[in-house]
């Protein structure tokens, strides 16, 4: 879109037109611009082969949270789900794949855990020394279980 540096300006949600006016003046710009006639500044913000115009303008200006720039639309609110239909959707996505595709031979590393904690260990809730305990063996059980 062609536009001049009002219209640039509000596209990319800023008030005034200060900041790309620094940018022409500066030269930052001078890929985005277009030939216009008389004394008006055209930019084009989207050229072809190059970034867009809010890309380079956000690469350009100082961080700040508050900026236009960095506005994103809302996220879309999270659904809520029941515990089945958690699991039907975590079995949907892990439908096919097996301990090779996801790097880890959890049935080896099953074991190993079991093995080091042993029949005697409690159930949860657990304290932090045995939290502790279980994520040293954790990390021995995946060791072991990646080197058979």
């Amino acid at each position: 879109m062609i536009c001049n540096l009002t219209e640039a300006s509000l596209d990319l949600g800023y008030r005034a037109r200060s900041t790309l006016q620094r940018l022409v003046r500066d030269g930052q710009l001078a890929a985005y611009r277009v030939p216009g006639n008389g004394r008006e500044i055209l930019l084009d913000t989207n050229p072809p082969g190059r970034p867009s115009l809010r890309e380079t303008v956000e690469a350009l200006t100082q961080f700040r949270p508050n900026s236009p720039l960095r506005r994103r639309p809302p996220a879309e609110p999270l659904l809520e789900m029941s515990d089945d239909q958690l699991g039907s959707y975590a079995d949907q996505l892990m439908a096919g794949l097996d301990a090779v595709a996801l790097g880890q031979d959890w049935e080896a590393t099953a074991e190993a855990l079991n093995a080091f904690l042993g029949p005697d260990w409690p159930a949860p809730p657990w304290s932090a020394a045995q939290v502790n305990t279980v994520a040293m063996a954790l990390s021995l059980a995946e060791e072991a279980a990646a080197g058979d």
